[in-house]
């Protein structure tokens, strides 16, 4: 097989961007909580591999009765736990637009044309979700009042949020 097949990339859909119907919220929501379980599955395995890779008896101090993790730990443990969550948003998100929540709600991110988004705009997506969602999930409401019914996370990144196909 020729190599520039391999690199070939097919688009996502043949419909036109008008064509898109916006995904209500309700959607996303149900969307976020399936993907929060599947993200929070993903830190158990990295909470072990971490604490692994320090050994547990270097990890903790007690101070008292309560267990303390060591700076060091701690910070890797955070660091790695953002770069997980990043990497499980970002490949499903550039590659098919859908995370397993996603698929199981039937809605699909994609760019304002309806290509494939960027890692770049996975970036901004991630980055911008969590303020979104600690404001009273006002980032999220705004897509309620927004014509095109995109959050703020949509916005910053120059993304939607669209009904898959069945």
């Amino acid at each position: 097989m020729p190599d520039n097949l391999h690199n070939t990339r097919l688009p996502m859909t043949t419909a036109s961007p008008a064509t898109f119907v916006a995904a209500p919220l309700w959607r996303r929501i149900a969307a976020m909580l399936y993907d929060s379980l599947l993200v929070f599955a993903i830190w158990i395995m990295v909470g072990f591999a971490v604490l692994s890779a320090f050994g547990l008896e270097q990890a903790r101090t007690l101070e008292g009765e309560t267990v303390v993790l060591d700076a060091l730990v701690k910070n890797t443990l955070f660091v790695a736990m953002v770069i997980s969550a990043y990497l499980f948003f970002g490949f499903f998100w550039t590659n098919s637009g859908q995370t397993l929540g996603m698929q199981a709600w039937r809605i699909r991110v994609v760019r304002t044309d309806g290509g494939r988004i960027s890692w770049k705009q996975a970036a901004i997506r991630f980055v911008s979700a969590p303020p979104s969602l600690l404001l009273l999930g006002l980032g999220y409401w705004w897509s309620l009042l927004d014509p095109a019914r995109r959050s703020v996370p949509d916005q910053l990144s120059g993304t939607r949020i669209v009904r898959a196909p069945a």
